[in-house]
């Protein structure tokens, strides 16, 4: 058997080495990690890329219907109820998204992030000390930035979007429209809310807007912007425990659907006092409670 010297082994062992090195697959790693991923099919991803809440960081669950024309479909931002179930939420949409082709975007404001009433549907408007935030920590002034960083992600063209919530994300909905009235918002469905915040100036918020900042020129504006009041008939019961009881609450009404209709009666009178153009809608649906399934399917039926 041959023997080999030192050096022999050596160079055998360079050559062996320069071998595997050649015949190692080329890697991606540097080339995947620099590029956004990609946002197709039934899934979610973090969003943090809103500076001034990157430490809040919001989980977005989405559905591309498949075949869809990324660059042409209107998007709908899904807002769910307050046990922040985003992705139950999605799920109740992917049928409709693909029957209306639609793309479909809900965010979730987890209870961590963002607990209770007040950094969730009241939008994080006041701090604790009732003082007014900065607009630019409102919850609300998320939901523009995800807008485009989806735009930017998908190759969609829209200038506007639409938007659904119900119970709770029904009040962050309808909060949605009178505080970011100059947004990109087409219009919003908000699908039996528990309270409102009713645009009247002689009540404080979060049940009415007294102390805010709103001009008559911002009034005329979230007048303007198409607020749908989507209310089930069921959804009357006094008793629900998860309904709010406040002496404020119950001013709007026993009930959810009792609220809703003050609500949309209280903001009409208010518009026409100004004599601004209303252009807010209620609809109510027959044999319906507190579902989000199936006013989900009825909201669709309303915007496509």
């Amino acid at each position: 058997m041959m023997k080999l010297n030192f050096t022999s082994f050596i160079g055998i062992c360079l050559v062996l080495i320069l071998i595997s090195f050649g015949c190692r697959k080329p890697s991606n790693e540097q080339n995947s990690s620099c590029c956004s991923s990609t946002i197709e099919g039934t899934s979610s991803f973090t969003f943090s890329d809103y500076a001034p809440l990157s430490a809040k960081p919001i989980e977005v669950f989405y559905h591309i219907p498949p075949e869809n024309d990324l660059a042409s479909s209107p998007i709908l931002f899904v807002f769910s109820g307050n046990n922040r179930n985003a992705s139950e939420y999605r799920d109740a949409w992917i049928n409709l998204a693909n029957q209306y082709n639609i793309l479909i975007f809900a965010p979730e404001f987890s209870s961590f992030y963002y607990p209770g009433s007040e950094q969730y549907m009241e939008g994080n408007v006041f701090d604790s000390n009732g003082q007014l935030n900065p607009e630019n920590i409102w919850t609300y002034s998320i939901v523009e930035p995800l807008f485009e960083y989806i735009k930017n992600s998908t190759g969609n063209t829209s200038e506007k979007f639409d938007l659904f919530g119900h119970s709770a994300g029904a009040q962050f909905v309808h909060r949605y429209v009178i505080f970011k009235n100059s947004s990109s918002i087409s219009r919003a469905v908000a699908s039996n809310s528990g309270w409102y915040t009713v645009p009247d100036s002689l009540i404080d918020y979060p049940y009415g807007i007294g102390n805010t900042l709103f001009s008559n020129a911002d009034k005329e504006l979230f007048f303007s912007k198409k607020l749908i009041v989507h209310l089930g008939e069921n959804d009357n019961n006094p008793n629900d425990p998860s309904l709010r009881k406040t002496p404020e609450a119950n001013a709007q009404g026993a009930h959810r659907l009792a609220r809703g209709n003050h609500f949309f009666s209280k903001s009409e009178q208010l518009c026409n006092s100004h004599s601004f153009y209303y252009n807010w809608e209620k609809i109510q649906e027959p044999n319906i409670g507190h579902n989000y399934i199936l006013m989900s399917e009825k909201a669709a039926e309303i915007l496509y």
